[in-house]
């Protein structure tokens, strides 16, 4: 076996133990989907994962996405597939549908891919893996170090992570692009080149260019460095944050975060803004983390008892309690069309399988207010005030009916996603079943907290 498809293999071989200890993924009833572009990174990924996964009995699928921005990315996601499924890999292209924007495309089309990965995975129980590399990291780290991002940011992307409820896995940071490219070589499959990944129009292109450059080999060093340093001590504040609040905060889903207000007032100000944006990052559901100056702002309201609203939080301080609650009326409301026998993501909050056809949306004031109040449901949560009850979500069904939600566990919902049928699942035909998301982040090799409280 030639040393670069060994070494991808050993490198992919041990990711998927990682998978396993994150408690997140379960092998025996949940499959790996790589992200495919058809470029070298990402054809390495698919070749040596159809490969490993087959060895381990893991079900794979390689996920081609054309985001419709060239003339001819279809016919070239088309030739990607046909090539992949040639050589007996299982692939699929999916279409992004819609208009591109005339400015950030990129990110535009890396958020619709993101929605197309989801959607696949969380219908299947699968984990995503991406052919990221130790270039990508460098750059990465060099781009976020020019716009001044902290400690989390200068992480640069983790091995384990997730979003939206997803597994994202990246078994080949610790290998270069040469590496992949030879391992595309060594199987003898010929790859795409995106020519955008060569325009300095882009920011990226340019930190990439900029690090290849003969004088800059210590640069990239440091670059690494820096990553590695940031990962472990992001990873010890979050812990610290984790341990502090099973200690002195008691989270209600993702909605509300009481936090013991003596044990908060005795840290120091670095220390709370750590718990802050922790809990911000939990109850308020947003794609990004509350900057610097956001924090300090609040805490200066906090310390005169002034209600703020932060990063999707309505914040306040009592003499007992400090109270974040999940703001309800932010527009735009969410609403999502589903489809009957899909697993969906709505609102960042909530893992919903729903049994019928229509329309998901928050409850609501209204909705909250007319509630059927003997309904076994809400006979539970009768003690909920109605700012977290509104924020509930419902099916509007194509039926005419309206479902109202049962709770599950996470694990339940997504040990039960790989199967086919409803029985199979453990998931009632007739139930809009719900679960509360883990907060998007990097995952420890260790289970992680789903605050299904």
């Amino acid at each position: 076996m030639p040393v670069p498809v060994a070494a991808a293999k050993g490198a992919l071989s041990s990711h998927l133990d990682g998978l396993r200890r994150t408690g997140q993924w379960l092998a025996d009833q949940s499959g790996i989907l790589a992200a495919v572009s058809g470029g070298p990174d990402s054809l390495a990924l698919a070749l040596v994962a159809a490969e490993v996964c087959a060895e381990a009995s893991v079900r794979f699928e390689a996920v081609v996405v054309d985001h419709g921005l060239r003339d001819g990315s279809a016919a070239e996601a088309d030739q990607v597939v046909a090539a992949l499924t040639g050589r007996g890999i299982p692939a699929r292209r999916f279409t992004v549908s819609g208009p591109a924007p005339m400015t950030g495309r990129q990110a535009w089309a890396r958020e619709k891919r993101l929605q197309i990965l989801c959607d696949q995975a969380q219908q299947t129980g699968s984990a995503v893996l991406f052919g990221h590399h130790r270039d990508d990291q460098a750059e990465t780290v060099m781009m976020r170090l020019s716009r001044g991002s902290g400690l989390a940011g200068l992480s640069a992307m983790a091995p384990y992570s997730l979003y939206q409820g997803v597994v994202f896995g990246r078994p080949f940071l610790g290998l270069s692009k040469g590496d992949l490219i030879s391992v595309c070589q060594a199987y003898g499959a010929d790859f795409v080149t995106d020519p955008s990944n060569a325009d300095p129009v882009f920011e990226r292109v340019r930190t990439r260019q900029w690090l290849q450059h003969p004088g800059q080999k210590m640069a990239r060093q440091q670059m690494m460095r820096l990553s590695a340093v940031s990962s472990r001590l992001a990873a010890r504040v979050r812990e610290e944050c984790e341990r502090w609040c099973a200690a002195h905060a008691l989270f209600t889903y993702r909605l509300r975060a009481e936090l013991q207000a003596d044990a908060f007032s005795q840290l120091h100000d670095e220390a709370r803004k750590h718990i802050l944006r922790y809990c911000l990052g939990v109850v308020g559901s947003q794609p990004y983390p509350v900057s610097e100056e956001a924090l300090d702002n609040l805490l200066d309201r906090l310390d005169t008892g002034q209600k703020s609203t932060t990063g999707g939080c309505l914040v306040q301080m009592t003499q007992t309690h400090l109270r974040l609650i999940a703001e309800f009326g932010r527009p735009p409301e969410p609403e999502l069309k589903v489809e009957a026998g899909r697993l969906y993501c709505f609102d960042r909050r909530w893992l919903v399988y729903a049994p019928q056809g229509g329309v998901i949306r928050r409850l609501g004031a209204q909705g909250w207010t007319a509630r059927d109040r003997q309904h076994p449901v809400y006979q539970a949560l009768k003690t909920w005030p109605a700012r977290l009850g509104m924020m509930l979500p419902y099916l509007d069904g194509l039926d005419g009916q309206h479902y109202h939600p049962h709770f599950k566990s996470y694990r339940h919902v997504c040990s039960a996603a790989g199967r086919a049928t409803a029985d199979q699942k453990g998931l009632h035909e007739t139930e809009f079943v719900l679960c509360s998301l883990p907060e998007d982040g990097a995952l420890t090799l260790a289970k992680t907290a789903t605050h299904d409280r």
